[in-house]
């Protein structure tokens, strides 16, 4: 990690953007209940679960410190992530962008890295990589998992609302989390001290 954050900072200096982004999947799971049976039958309590998804990409520029939230049409993979690179780069007005993505294996597929190359769709953007197993060290994963604890005690009714809940802690709020000043983490679950 250390030399990830000596990059991320040299880049600063240069006058890059650099974020750090991630991917996340909400799920919203609908009940209904039916309480009220016909005259003279006894109350039957049913329950019809219905669940949907939706992916967002995001990305956390530490220097405005606010996440944009890109809702992807499917599931996270290449294609949705070239997708959220490329809005990321024509929202962008700096000329040179690093982005410090995660080790998923579809931020190393040969379609998305060989659009990193002059002349290239995403060519001013520059991948960065944390070593291996590393997800706690991610900004932008703190960020994710502060709005998905904010909206998980909350039953929204609609889908729609739930991943507007989300969408909207996000976008509503500015995050102080850079390489230097994550969160801690919980460690009672760590099995070496």
């Amino acid at each position: 990690m250390t030399e990830v954050k000596t990059q991320v900072k040299s880049l600063l200096d240069q006058g890059w953007e650099v974020c750090t982004a991630d991917e996340v999947r909400l799920e919203h799971e609908a009940e209904t209940r039916r309480m009220q049976p016909p005259k003279g039958q006894r109350t039957k309590l049913s329950v019809d679960r219905q669940k949907t998804s939706q992916s967002f990409s995001d990305a956390l520029p530490p220097t405005s410190r606010t996440v944009t939230p890109y809702p992807t049409e499917q599931n996270q993979n290449t294609e949705q992530t070239i997708l959220a690179l490329e809005r990321l780069q024509r929202e962008t007005e700096a000329e040179k962008i690093a982005v410090v993505l995660d080790n998923a294996r579809f931020h190393h597929a040969k379609a998305l890295t060989g659009l990193h190359e002059p002349g290239r769709l995403l060519e001013r953007i520059t991948p960065t990589h944390p070593p291996p197993y590393a997800p706690d060290h991610n900004p932008a994963e703190h960020v994710r998992n502060a709005a998905k604890n904010n909206i998980a005690t909350i039953q929204h009714e609609t889908p729609e609302e739930t991943f507007g809940a989300f969408a909207s802690y996000i976008a509503g709020r500015t995050f102080d989390y850079d390489f230097e000043h994550l969160p801690l983490r919980e460690t009672r679950n760590d099995p070496v001290p």
